[in-house]
């Protein structure tokens, strides 16, 4: 993607853009702005040092529209220039990071924390390249070293949270969110996984109302999760009240129309409650999104058994076999 820059030269009449302008819109956060007129600084000042201290506040407006590709970009030639920047740096590190880029990210950050000490929302994005990984031991390291330095920091907590639960220490896991949800009470997200940590340690009273309150805590006009929708119903349709799932779980594929496991929960409410056509439609719906998994060919052959449709029942289970005997993972045409 280009980086975002202003013409050559400036409309007719109309005088050349000014760093105090494009800090002004970058404080007000209209970063698109803020991007031209730093660009054209970074491109056409005269003096070098504006020209590079435009061109690092070009990098941040991008990274806030965000383009984060553009802002990769303006950072590598600023830092090409200015080595020894650790602002630039660590806005690197955070860049590479979002861009789902942990062994590039961490290099960036153990270059610029040889320049200067990284502060703690440094030490948490660090953390976060090594979720990236899969390595949560490392994770969780390096996220209580951040919240030494700021234990008022949510976020923070909510991902300590998250990395115990991978781990499988719920007890640490459920500690972890209740931390987060004091600092951020209406936090959907902490709530939800407070949830998951509660029902792993088969607490289903208490992680149902976990799931009722991040419901509750999203805006009641535009959901932006489907996931406490999903939980919640799945552990319904698990306590045998696939009643009250069905309508959770319609929610929740409404939200979220590719997610599989939306459809699998959705099938399995229809059918607990009698409705086999809508049961037999969610799996279709499930393998329309992943035609390549084996247990849903196999599902779906035997409810296309239970419907009396011998042949389709056949064909299915028979490709559930083929996909387990290869373990393939290529995805549908």
């Amino acid at each position: 993607m280009a980086v975002l820059c202003a013409p050559k030269s400036p409309a007719q009449n109309a005088p050349p853009p000014s760093l105090a302008k494009a800090q002004e819109n970058f404080s007000a956060k209209h970063y698109k702005e803020a991007a031209t007129q730093s660009a054209w600084l970074a491109e056409h000042a005269l003096d070098p040092h504006l020209r590079l201290t435009a061109q690092l506040l070009e990098a941040k407006s991008l990274v806030n529209l965000p383009d984060l590709p553009a802002a990769e970009a303006v950072l590598d030639r600023y830092i090409l220039a200015t080595p020894r920047s650790s602002e630039a740096l660590y806005l690197l590190g955070f860049v590479l990071q979002r861009e789902n880029k942990p062994k590039e990210s961490l290099a960036i950050y153990t270059r610029a924390a040889a320049i200067s000490p990284p502060q703690p929302n440094d030490l948490k994005l660090v953390a976060l390249d090594y979720v990236l990984l899969n390595d949560y031991p490392d994770a969780i390291l390096w996220l209580k070293r951040s919240l030494d330095g700021d234990p008022a920091n949510a976020e923070a907590w909510y991902f300590l949270g998250r990395a115990k639960m991978q781990g499988g220490d719920f007890v640490e896991a459920e500690k972890a969110f209740r931390r987060a949800l004091t600092l951020a009470p209406n936090d959907s997200r902490a709530l939800d996984n407070l949830g998951l940590s509660l029902a792993a340690q088969n607490r289903t009273e208490d992680a149902a109302q976990a799931y009722k309150d991040a419901i509750a805590s999203q805006p009641s006009d535009h959901a932006t999760s489907e996931q406490p929708f999903l939980n919640l119903g799945t552990l319904l349709n698990d306590e045998n009240h696939s009643s009250e799932a069905l309508p959770l779980l319609q929610r929740a594929a409404e939200i979220a129309p590719r997610s599989v496991r939306c459809q699998e929960e959705l099938s399995r409410a229809y059918l607990a409650t009698g409705n086999q056509p809508e049961a037999i439609a969610s799996l279709q719906r499930a393998l329309a999104l992943d035609g390549s998994n084996p247990s849903l060919h196999f599902r779906l052959g035997q409810l296309y058994r239970k419907a009396g449709m011998t042949e389709k029942a056949t064909a299915e289970i028979q490709l559930s076999s083929r996909l387990y005997g290869t373990h393939s993972t290529a995805q549908p045409q």
